[in-house]
């Protein structure tokens, strides 16, 4: 087999193979930047353990607040960035309001109760203990995920990647509306 003839054959296996491996992940429903939670829907309630030990449900802020979880592994540079970036400052603005809780949940496997505490150092929100349950239920496998729920438990807002501040505030702003 000649030079060109070899690629030849090794491009248009290259193609063919794209197009398979790119319709297998469609037909699986697998895209960037979607999560599996449908905005509209209610969302799914649950428990969880702050980095202090206290446990809570998403319905105990029904009627209340809007929760804004952030799934996020701890050695994740992006999750990192996004917290430093915009979190903190998003947090520690005057103009935050009281009915806004933030609440960060590790999908870090084998994450300790200090490891815990030490990331929440110094931050004014919530991190907590995630679990792959809580991930799957709201379809956030990737870091970071933003779920935001509006005060009667709908998901206003469901999407992973970064997200400037500003694009943050809006979303909890229309979730309180």
């Amino acid at each position: 087999m000649d030079t060109r003839t070899l690629f030849g054959a090794l491009l248009i296996a290259g193609i063919v193979g794209g197009f398979s491996v790119n319709s297998y992940f469609m037909d699986n429903g697998t895209e960037d930047n979607i999560i599996d939670v449908e905005v509209g829907s209610e969302a799914p309630d649950f428990a969880l353990t702050d980095s202090e030990g206290n446990s809570f449900n998403l319905s105990d802020f029904e009627n209340e607040k809007v929760v804004v979880l952030e799934f996020m592994n701890m050695g994740c540079g992006s999750c990192h960035n996004f917290e430093k970036e915009v979190l903190k400052s998003y947090c520690n603005s005057t103009t935050m309001p009281e009915d806004v809780e933030v609440i960060s949940l590790t999908q870090t496997e084998d994450v300790s109760q200090e490891d815990l505490e030490d990331r929440a150092e110094g931050k004014n929100w919530a991190y907590v203990f995630g679990s792959e349950e809580i991930t799957d239920a709201f379809g956030a496998d990737r870091s970071p995920s933003i779920i935001i729920i509006d005060k009667d438990g709908i998901v206003t807002f469901s999407e992973s990647g970064h997200m400037t501040e500003s694009e943050l505030e809006e979303r909890i702003n229309e979730a309180l509306a």
